[in-house]
């Protein structure tokens, strides 16, 4: 069957744009309650991420005309500064609930570890390109990717910020399997990652919590266990049809971060399993559709762009789902162009920029 780009490109746009529209629908729904107690008015959270949307769309259609030879150049300072800014934010960013993790910018909050999305992914684009078969060796090919990623999760953690730190390490992985690395070295990278997560869990009693209140949350149904019990009620509220749109409770101060992290809980609530059901097709397609795109694509540093974009994607939107209905530990990670946030909205707009980017060449037919 013969795949046309533009076509694939097309339906990718509308398809993500359209998701980002329900996803402002969801943003009023989940918080408008909480934002009239604390603020006076309930559209502030919907305004704000409205501003923040139409700040993505100006920062995507500038990504669309970037020059990605400059940026394949030049990855490396781009990398470095990210990390400036991971280790200024960590001196003078702004301290929330015990960590440090943004800088407060007039209208709103900016994260510097969402540019890692930007400037590792270019990193990695072109560290397998240069390296292409050499990854097999461990020495040459994977331990300098390794020291880097390493430098990164230490910045991170130092915020404390270890679920990013768990996500670059997975996706990471992701990437070398894909790229043939060994799958020896993979292994071992495996257990020495497993090995850190352990004591860094296991000496800091917030995030050893967390873990109890994964494996049961009904141990500590006031404390540490609290959020996931409220979102798996949502998710049992929502039943096959939903209770209706804004008819959901768990909205109603039960269920914290119902806006940001958990706004899936507040969406499977209000529309049940059987829109849920849809909305999984619907996030199927477009990921078959970008595949399609990566595959047609020749240029191997243009391709592994595409290829780390699709991976990013996909590991957020499984991990938030997979967080939401106690499948996986608790952690802060956005639903990627539904939840609200600047940073992070504006940040996957500018990938989505770069996939259309890298995807815009001539392309060889494939049949």
């Amino acid at each position: 069957m013969e795949i046309n780009a533009a076509k694939e490109r097309r339906f990718i746009f509308f398809a993500i744009l359209s998701l980002t529209l329900f996803g402002l629908l969801m943003v009023y729904e989940s918080s408008s309650i909480y934002a009239f107690k604390t603020t006076g008015d309930s559209l502030y959270f919907l305004k704000r991420q409205f501003v923040f949307f139409l700040m993505a769309l100006v920062s995507f259609f500038l990504t669309l005309f970037a020059d990605l030879e400059f940026l394949r150049k030049h990855n490396k300072e781009l990398l470095i500064f990210t990390f400036l800014l991971l280790i200024a934010v960590l001196i003078v960013g702004r301290k929330t609930g015990g960590a440090r993790r943004w800088f407060n910018l007039f209208y709103f909050n900016f994260q510097p570890s969402e540019m890692l999305k930007i400037s590792f992914l270019l990193y990695c684009a072109d560290y397998f390109r240069r390296k292409g078969s050499f990854i097999k060796n461990f020495f040459g090919g994977v331990l300098p990717l390794g020291v880097i990623l390493g430098s990164m999760c230490f910045l991170l953690v130092l915020q404390p910020d270890l679920g990013s730190a768990v996500f670059w390490m997975i996706w990471t992985l992701f990437f070398l399997f894909l790229c043939r690395a060994k799958q020896k070295h993979i292994i071992w990278i495996v257990i020495v990652g497993l090995i850190l997560i352990f004591f860094l869990v296991k000496f800091y009693p917030y995030r050893f919590r967390r873990i109890t209140a994964y494996l049961n949350p009904f141990a500590d149904p006031k404390g540490a266990g609290f959020q996931l019990i409220q979102s798996q009620i949502a998710y049992g509220e929502g039943g096959l049809f939903g209770v209706g749109l804004g008819e959901g409770r768990q909205k109603l101060f039960f269920l914290p971060a119902a806006h940001t992290d958990f706004i899936f809980s507040i969406i499977a609530e209000e529309f049940g399993l059987f829109t849920i059901t849809l909305i999984f097709c619907f996030l199927f397609t477009i990921f078959h559709r970008m595949l399609n795109v990566v595959k047609i694509t020749a240029n191997m540093f243009k391709k592994n762009i595409l290829l780390g974009i699709v991976l990013i994607f996909f590991l957020e939107i499984v991990i938030n789902i997979g967080v939401s209905c106690g499948l996986l530990p608790t952690k802060g990670l956005s639903f990627p162009f539904v939840s609200y946030g600047g940073s992070n909205m504006i940040a996957h707009y500018i990938l989505l920029g770069l996939f259309f980017n890298a995807s815009r060449q001539r392309q060889e037919k494939i049949s």
